[in-house]
């Protein structure tokens, strides 16, 4: 009898699970590289590591799900975590330290053809989702190397956030997002609106976004939401807010990328106009080539610098999942860049020096 009715149970299981068509996927990246950089030292010494994990993709395992309830209405969800390969630590903590179960994303929401989609929970904001489109390298390492821009100061990753996102309407499409501060008795604080609006006709695509972070930085990293410090250097609570304007082209086998990023930092006076420009080029089904130069204009304190990043990747595909790659880039600072990346807590080691160079050699598969 006991057989018969768990028989019974686990039938109904499955008829519930088929009639509502669910899925739940897991999936992940695990990229991983040698690296080698130069003035690491106040000597000027070389440093061969593997750092926080590859070049080209946050490393990362995640759950997403699908349930569609009918008319097509359906249910999403996202649980995806970030870990360093090369210790198996997890990242992207909390302000005050707490380690993160999923620190990459975590939201729920429901979808329809027409109407769109509605989100909740931690996602990315905004301003990453429009710009990283038209970045040839995805912002990787954007705090170090390849993909950087300085509009990336922390929050690139929301908690308490709404999203909604349209259904595609002749090729446009329209986002906006609305991150909750949820601190008693003041509803701005650490709170971020954003409006983004997207045109893609498959091989060409235009995003512009804005957005403003309300209270990046402040001397005590606990008590914000996005982080105390512009690069590692500690600022006065501030709001940023930034734009962005990026295209992508693509014709045959090659593809263009070119983007514009604006970021004020107020009262702390960081004012970055940034410029990049990415070309790509597919030799064969297994081989890419992929380059990319970012120009920063970096104003402070009445004192201007820029920093000028630049250098190629090329990628071998030894199956869709799998990729070896080898590459390098180069670093150049000027004027209030120099003395920015000379401050003690600085987030990349150029230790009084104006320039870095970085060669890497990496590894990335996908499931």
């Amino acid at each position: 009898m006991k057989k018969l009715i768990v028989g019974f149970a686990a039938l109904g299981l499955y008829a519930s699970s088929a009639c509502s068509q669910s899925s739940v996927t897991l999936y992940g990246v695990v990229d991983e590289a040698i690296r080698y950089d130069n003035h690491q030292t106040p000597t000027g010494g070389h440093n061969v590591t593997m750092g926080t994990g590859g070049a080209l993709y946050g490393t990362r395992w995640g759950l997403r799900g699908v349930e569609d309830l009918g008319d097509g209405l359906k249910t999403v969800f996202t649980l995806e975590s970030g870990f360093v390969p090369n210790t198996g630590a997890s990242n992207l903590s909390t302000p005050n330290g707490q380690v993160r179960l999923f620190g990459r994303q975590a939201f729920v929401g429901l979808s329809k053809p027409v109407w769109g989609s509605l989100t909740f929970g931690r996602q990315y904001d905004l301003a990453y989702l429009t710009a990283v489109t038209h970045d040839m390298f995805g912002f990787a390492n954007y705090a170090a190397t390849w993909g950087f821009q300085a509009f990336l100061l922390g929050p690139v990753r929301l908690d308490n956030t709404v999203m909604y996102s349209s259904d595609n309407f002749y090729g446009f499409n329209v986002k906006g997002a609305y991150t909750i501060g949820g601190v008693a008795g003041d509803t701005h604080r650490n709170s971020s609106p954003a409006l983004a609006l997207n045109y893609d006709n498959g091989s060409f695509s235009v995003g512009a976004v804005y957005q403003i972070f309300n209270n990046i930085g402040g001397t005590t990293p606990a008590n914000t939401a996005y982080g105390s410090t512009y690069y590692g250097i500690t600022i006065p609570d501030s709001s940023q807010k930034t734009f962005a304007l990026g295209a992508t082209w693509v014709v045959s086998n090659a593809t263009l990328m070119a983007q514009y990023i604006y970021s004020h930092v107020y009262p702390a006076d960081y004012r970055n106009d940034s410029f990049s420009l990415g070309f790509a080029w597919r030799f064969t089904p297994s081989v890419d080539l992929k380059t990319a130069v970012y120009a920063d204009f970096l104003h402070h304190a009445g004192e201007e610098g820029t920093r000028i990043t630049a250098g190629p990747v090329l990628i071998y595909h030894l199956s869709k999942r799998t990729d070896v790659y080898t590459g390098f880039n180069y670093n150049h600072l000027t004027g209030a860049w120099t003395r920015l990346a000379s401050t003690t807590g600085f987030t990349q080691s150029f230790n009084g020096y104006n320039s870095m160079f970085e060669g890497v050699v990496g590894m990335v598969h996908r499931f």
